[in-house]
């Protein structure tokens, strides 16, 4: 490859870094809820396939999304053209990951026609599946191949012209989706570090906990674009950014437990809110900080 595809690639793997990570934990968390994971796991059979939510292994899921999302990046970079001059483009790619990845995997794995006749999983642990892993790979397709032809139909500076609140709104979604990715590597590390018999499957099935990090999203977001429209007048330095996010992506989890919880405690947001802090003012650095200096040179 040449720089510029190099280049193009790099931002087509961000972006599907990205939809994928958004879209997996969204539907997981939403359907965990829906058919209480932690009692369906713990049955006769499905215990003996499916590791137990609160597995600390399982808890390292957090991590392998990026991975899983990088390995789909190389995987469809052939398909890319393809899928932006088709009209229904997102349609070819969901087609693809629902035939291929869910329906006749080479493995007998669960919601496939393999695993329907090879394996002793019960046919409704087969079929209750299928809603979530059809979902978030729909929304998945919808999002990647729309994201992509916004990026090729137009180049950066067109794009500013014709709508700049719209690139703005854009970049704080995705400094913000990173931001929630901290979040993940913070509480993994306060795990580690204290050695803490946290029931991680309850931790992560709970809807009151993970809505935390739904708030500290939105407020990371809105935080985002209020800081790119003051940068046009007054530009700020990268450690002014750092101590702000420092700052807010540890007093949401504060104020969020408690207010929610009936109490917090401050050493352990203060490093929780290191992590996203560092990840979103890297991700400012390289979306709208790089890009304005290499403009003014």
């Amino acid at each position: 490859m040449n720089t510029n595809n190099w280049k193009t690639f790099m931002m087509f793997a961000v972006r599907v870094i990205v939809a994928h990570t958004l879209t997996y934990f969204t539907y997981g968390i939403i359907m965990s809820q829906v058919f209480d994971y932690n009692a369906i796991f713990a049955r006769e059979v499905i215990r003996d396939y499916m590791l137990a939510i609160g597995e600390r292994n399982v808890f390292l899921h957090l991590f392998m999304q990026p991975v899983r999302g990088l390995i789909f990046a190389i995987a469809l970079w052939p398909l890319r053209d393809l899928l932006l001059e088709r009209k229904n483009g997102w349609l070819i790619l969901w087609g693809l990951l629902v035939s291929i990845g869910i329906l006749s995997t080479p493995a007998a794995a669960p919601s496939s026609i393999e695993g329907m006749v090879y394996t002793r999983i019960p046919m409704w642990y087969h079929l209750m599946g299928i809603p979530e892993i059809a979902l978030q790979t729909l929304f998945f397709s919808i999002w990647v191949v729309w994201w992509e032809r916004q990026s090729a139909e137009s180049h950066a500076a067109e794009a500013k012209k014709r709508n700049p609140l719209l690139v703005q709104f854009v970049k704080a979604v995705i400094s913000a989706c990173f931001g929630y990715i901290g979040y993940a590597i913070g509480g993994l590390l306060l795990v580690a570090l204290t050695r803490s018999d946290i029931d991680i499957g309850a931790a992560g099935t709970d809807f009151k906990m993970q809505f935390m990090f739904v708030v500290a999203f939105f407020i990371n977001a809105i935080t985002i674009l209020w800081l790119a429209h003051l940068w046009q007048a007054n530009p700020k330095s990268l450690w002014s950014v750092f101590s702000l996010f420092w700052f807010v992506d540890a007093i949401v989890p504060w104020l969020y437990q408690t207010l929610i919880f009936g109490g917090s405690h401050i050493p352990t947001v203060i490093i929780l809110g290191f992590f996203p802090a560092a990840i979103i003012t890297l991700s400012i650095w390289l979306n709208q900080i790089r890009p304005a200096i290499q403009g003014r040179t």
